[in-house]
């Protein structure tokens, strides 16, 4: 195995040598060949005429060969990524049109991802995230929240979670000597930091609750 990885490396980077190599090898099966059919009686253009035949096309011989070095694809791609920068730097408007657009889509995907990223894929920061659920309700295939009364009937009913809470969006204004400002806050049951199995820095109780969140067990 390491004898095969130093050929294929030595494939890679010293591509002309085996390449040399490669005709010295087939130059020498040919005149082989052509020595068998001029042995048989042969004249040396019928026996070189034979031989081609017999042998048959050089390139496509160094192809096989170089498909079995198992180095085939990477020196393609690296002869179309010279031909790609020879290609860009005769044309300098349309490479920087390239690179433009390039960045322009890097930067957009990662913004986009950067959004994305936290809320369908990043875990929730608290512990055993997997295990908070939330729970709607759903009328004639419309998605809707779940009402007080309805969440404390779950609530009393309640045999598979540890602690069930609900919550309602809340606008504050906060006004000062400064311009007032509108803060984007929650409402939630006395339960809710149970259910996330964290602790509040400071807390307000308030009986305007409209959707619930459950931890089952």
């Amino acid at each position: 195995m390491f004898s095969d990885l130093l050929t294929r490396l030595r494939a890679l980077f010293h591509r002309d040598a085996l390449e040399n190599e490669l005709d010295d090898e087939l130059r020498f099966h040919f005149e082989q060949h052509v020595e068998k059919f001029v042995r048989a009686g042969l004249s040396l253009a019928e026996a070189r005429r034979r031989a081609r035949l017999e042998f048959g096309g050089a390139d496509q011989i160094k192809e096989e060969c170089r498909e079995a070095r198992g180095t085939y694809f990477l020196e393609t791609l690296v002869q179309d990524v010279r031909y790609a920068l020879r290609a860009l730097r005769k044309s300098p408007g349309f490479t920087a049109v390239a690179i433009l657009t390039l960045a322009l889509g890097i930067g957009a995907n990662t913004a986009i991802f950067s959004a994305v990223n936290p809320i369908l894929f990043a875990p929730l920061p608290y512990p055993q995230p997997n295990r908070i659920m939330m729970i709607w309700d759903i009328s004639d295939g419309v998605r809707s929240e779940v009402t007080f009364h309805t969440y404390r009937e779950i609530a009393e009913r309640n045999r598979s979670f540890d602690a069930t809470a609900i919550t309602e969006g809340w606008q504050p204004t906060i006004s000062g000597r400064a311009e007032p400002e509108r803060l984007d806050g929650v409402r939630v049951s006395a339960d809710y930091f149970s259910a996330l199995g964290t602790r509040p820095a400071m807390a307000a109780i308030s009986s305007r609750l409209t959707m619930p969140i459950m931890a089952p067990t």
